[in-house]
């Protein structure tokens, strides 16, 4: 019990009392509560607004009672009721109780609290059973619980659905369960409910498989292209009369029926020896890959009835590449280039970069039950493939010397087998030249020079060369034309030793001096257009160091613009003349990059904001002897021609300084 008062007005008080009463099965407690009015001096006071909550359930209210209304609590006497409170899970329980009242006085205040209820028991029994007496259609159950219990069931689903199987009181119980399927696994589990407290308790779960047909412990991985297979199981037979079908399956495939299989009783090893006939059919089944996850699926019959279901086992059915691997007799090779070959003489040598390197497998043969499903010739990098025997064109070896060139044939399971040539990869390069000088005689006539030097790859087979330089040529155009003329054969003025070769001619022709020309020399060796050597110069038109015209005269120009008109600096008693500028200054130039030497003139305003001086029209005169030492003088066109100087030092200008 737990009571809470208020304060007290000339003796007068309120209080609350709760008792309790426990309800052990429905985990709760039912309280009792009386509010009572008592004390005083007088008969009857004002009582302000006055609630009682229990647990977060108001079970009393009323607003303040004054003592002319002579009705409780204004009025001595009490009020009851009770209210349910369900316990937590474990069985304990607090509940807060709120009490809000005051007497005479206006302002309710808070007398309530925390009350502490009996823990209940929630403990759930201990149970435990054992498994007797197992057939083919069930099995009987003896469970027992460490508290008296008063409803006994037992799940055969792991706990998914319950059957009832006594009422019982006790700590023990029986049940036999049947109808059930055979050679089929169970999850047992029972539980009992406590009596004092109706609380469950469940058991541990056992597995229990109904007898049935015979059972797969275990299947050892089998070697299928061994020359015998033999097939090794571990099984349980619980009826040595009943016979048996063995299936190995890859999924929902059967790759080999094995019948008539009979064992005597009991757990033991079983040796199940394939004929010739049944390693072909299991073979030729995984013709396309090396092993497969098999399932032995293992079915009992009594004569024709089959007894439960089948009982499985997976384990490995493989081959290895000893038994199983194709095999290759070899490979020849060629260089299929009829160019390169008609230079060595021999299909057997290629020449780097240009012969084509082609591969002719052998016979390629598969073993048991597979087929050759590629053919894949690979060198220096490069690989080509077939799925029939052909001719492979790897095409042309970037590589020189001694190089590999590898066959491999792969068969449907994955097997494979390489073969692998050393070949000779003649080093080579398309000619080269070392030095080669072109120019006008003079540089400015119109009779052409020419010298050069270079060498050819020797290509030696044998120590016979087999390489020769077989076009020396030129042709030209004037720079202007679209297309060359035809080409002219120096070939035979050449010097030519083994690999190499050389020419000189100051007289080789005659190109206008008045025109530049596009000029081409070509040299081949016995590979002809696809090594051939281009190159390609400009020959400028002549210019003479004195052109005399009608009235005028050119110094290193051929095409003099005044009376004398020379190209170039002037000196004088070991001094430069200086060749000034005369133009205009665009609207958008800034005079800061105005330093080269001259006089230029400004036709419209002026814009500061360019660096000018002023905003009037003016002439500017430049004098520099680099661009980093410059003097400018800006005059203004008009009266009174104000003057403006100004200079650069290295990279930053000076102001502007007037001049009168």
């Amino acid at each position: 019990m737990a009571s809470w008062t208020s304060s007290s007005y000339e003796g007068r008080y309120l209080q609350l009392t709760i008792t309790e009463t426990v309800d052990t099965p429905g985990n709760s407690s039912t309280l009792s509560w009386t509010l009572t009015s008592a004390g005083g001096i007088e008969t009857y006071y004002t009582v302000d607004a006055t609630t009682v909550t229990i647990n977060g359930t108001t079970v009393y209210s009323k607003g303040r009672t004054y003592w002319s209304d002579r009705v409780f609590p204004a009025a001595k006497g009490s009020v009851s009721g009770t209210i349910n409170v369900p316990h937590n899970s474990d069985g304990s329980k607090t509940v807060t109780v709120g009490f809000s009242t005051r007497v005479y006085i206006y302002g309710s205040l808070e007398y309530g609290g925390t009350m502490t209820l009996t823990n209940i028991d929630r403990t759930a029994p201990t149970v435990s059973f054992s498994i007797n007496s197992i057939t083919a259609k069930g099995f009987s159950v003896s469970a027992t619980s460490s508290a008296v219990c008063d409803i006994w069931q037992y799940s055969v689903n792991d706990g998914s659905s319950w059957t009832q199987f006594s009422t019982a009181e006790g700590t023990s119980a029986s049940a036999t369960i049947s109808n059930l399927t055979a050679n089929t696994s169970y999850t047992v589990k029972v539980r009992a409910r406590k009596k004092s407290n109706r609380v469950y308790g469940v058991s541990q779960s056992v597995s229990v498989k109904t007898l049935g047909g015979t059972e797969i412990n275990s299947v050892q991985d089998v070697t299928a292209d061994s020359s015998t297979v033999y097939l090794y199981l571990n099984t349980t037979v619980y009826n040595a009369s009943y016979t048996h079908t063995l299936k190995i399956k890859n999924g929902n495939s059967v790759y080999l029926t094995i019948s008539s299989l009979k064992w005597s009783l009991g757990t033991a090893s079983r040796t199940v020896t394939l004929t010739s006939s049944q390693r072909t059919t299991l073979l030729n089944a995984m013709s396309g890959f090396k092993s497969f996850k098999a399932v032995f699926e293992l079915t009992t019959f009594n004569g024709s009835t089959q007894i439960g279901t089948a009982s499985t086992f997976t384990a490995e059915v493989k081959t290895t590449e000893a038994n199983s691997a194709p095999t290759l007799s070899g490979f020849s090779y060629r260089d299929s280039n009829s160019t390169t070959v008609s230079i060595t003489g021999n299909s057997q040598y290629l020449i780097q970069g240009y012969s084509t390197l082609t591969v002719t497998p052998g016979t390629a043969s598969a073993k048991n039950g597979a087929s050759i499903e590629n053919y894949t010739a690979s060198c220096n990098g490069v690989s080509v493939s077939n799925t029939v025997s052909g001719d492979l064109t790897i095409g042309i070896v970037t590589a020189s010397g001694s190089v590999e060139v590898v066959l491999t044939v792969t068969d449907s399971r994955g097997y494979t087998c390489s073969k692998s040539v050393t070949i000779t990869v003649i080093a080579y390069e398309k000619p080269k030249i070392s030095s080669v000088t072109l120019r006008r005689t003079n540089d400015i006539e119109s009779e052409m020079q020419l010298k050069f030097s270079g060498s050819i790859s020797p290509v030696t087979i044998n120590g016979t060369m087999k390489n020769t330089v077989r076009y020396i040529r030129y042709r030209y155009k004037k720079t202007n034309q679209s297309s060359y003329g035809s080409y002219y054969s120096i070939l035979s003025t050449a010097d030519i030793n083994g690999s190499s070769f050389s020419y000189e001619n100051l007289e080789l022709c005659n190109l206008d001096a008045n025109y530049s020309y596009d000029f081409h020399l070509q040299i081949q060796d016995r590979l002809y257009t696809s090594t051939a050597l281009d190159i390609y110069f400009v020959v400028p038109q002549g210019t003479p160091l004195i052109a005399l015209r009608k009235g005028k005269v050119g110094i290193n120009t051929p095409n003099p613009q005044s009376a004398l008109d020379v190209e170039g600096e002037i000196r004088m008693n070991g001094f430069n003349i200086m060749g000034l500028v005369m133009e205009a200054i665009p609207d958008d130039t800034n005079l800061n990059d105005l330093t080269a030497p001259g006089i230029y003139f400004r036709r419209y305003a002026a814009d500061t904001s360019l660096n000018y001086p002023c905003t009037n029209y003016g002439m500017l005169e430049v004098f520099s002897c680099s661009t980093n030492v410059v003097i400018q003088r800006y005059t203004k066109r008009d009266s009174p021609f104000t003057m403006y100087v100004r200079s650069k030092v290295n990279s930053s200008w000076n102001a502007w300084v007037q001049k009168s």
